[in-house]
């Protein structure tokens, strides 16, 4: 009488076998591929190799032959956006109203091989934002990607906040976000494609903790609700609005709390529950990922980059 061998030998000696079969038909045929589906060659020979990212999955986040607007780039977050893209082969239009440091930073980005315009424009102003979209048309003749950057904060308690401090910052992170999503996205539904990236905070879905800028809370909520309204609306003609809630990252806005006032970057960082600050390269990292085709099944939504502050 035969006895079954045990199923997890049986399991290994199959394994083995296929095995043997696959390094032997590799031997024989140097340039053995498989089709996929989406159009993408597998070398099997490459599957050898250890510890590589396959170029397929590599493709979704590159962005060679992109152009990309990025506002709010003379300093802050918007250096790093526009760096991740430029990084990711993305070629760029950057903006500001101070142009001085704008060229500055133009200079430094072209280092990654990239072409840099830099644009001075104001965000307020619609004659300034049609400019801008302009001048990006007659240089790369096309738009792929806004990321609407451009945004200021205001602190002060709401008792003593004056209608100057208010208008200020909902000009700003509001009616800037509009014109610039309203003019970029009329070249983009002609096109029939295109990402806009609205930056908003993950205090558009918190209130501020220990620092009072109702204004600046008030501005990111409504841009989450922009970001909702357009990706309804252009969805279906082939455009893509999302949004990226940072936390707390190192930049000119944030000093002020994290190193010049310890106390209070302390408390704030104990409401982190990774307790520490967003990483730069996290930033960049991110927003290639929603401007590449990687997120292209995403619409709508909001991207919280925050090490965990909303989870309480």
């Amino acid at each position: 009488m035969m006895l079954a061998a045990p199923i997890d030998a049986t399991v290994g000696v199959y394994k083995m076998i296929m095995s043997e079969i696959l390094i032997s038909s590799l031997s024989e045929e140097k340039d053995l591929h498989v089709r996929d589906p989406h159009h993408v060659n597998y070398d099997f020979n490459r599957l050898r190799e250890r510890n590589t990212m396959h170029e397929s999955l590599l493709k979704m986040f590159d962005l060679k032959g992109k152009c990309a607007i990025v506002t709010g780039v003379s300093r802050g977050l918007g250096v790093n956006f526009a760096a991740g893209l430029v990084k990711a082969g993305c070629d760029l239009v950057i903006s500001a109203r101070s142009f001085q440091q704008l060229s500055e930073v133009a200079d430094d980005l072209r280092q990654y091989g990239s072409r840099v315009l830099p644009i001075k424009a104001d965000v307020c102003r619609r004659v300034d934002v049609e400019n801008m979209v302009k001048q990006t048309l007659n240089e790369y003749g096309k738009i792929d990607i806004l990321v609407n950057n451009a945004g200021i904060a205001s602190v002060v308690e709401a008792e003593h906040m004056t209608d100057k401090q208010w208008e200020r910052v909902m000009d700003t992170n509001v009616k800037g976000v509009f014109l610039c999503a309203q003019c970029v996205g009329r070249q983009m539904l002609t096109q029939g494609s295109g990402k806009i990236i609205n930056i908003a905070s993950m205090y558009g879905i918190s209130a501020s903790s220990y620092v009072p800028q109702l204004s600046y809370v008030a501005s990111k909520s409504a841009v989450l609700g922009l970001t909702r309204e357009l990706a309804v609306e252009w969805g279906p003609k082939g455009l893509h609005v999302v949004a990226l809630a940072p936390g707390f990252f190192r930049s000119e806005q944030t000093i002020w709390a994290f190193e010049q006032n310890r106390d209070l970057g302390e408390k704030l960082l104990a409401k982190v529950p990774m307790g520490r600050m967003g990483k730069l390269e996290e930033l960049e990292s991110s927003i290639v990922y929603l401007a590449s085709p990687a997120s292209n099944y995403m619409n709508g939504q909001a991207l919280i980059l925050d090490g965990g502050f909303l989870s309480w």
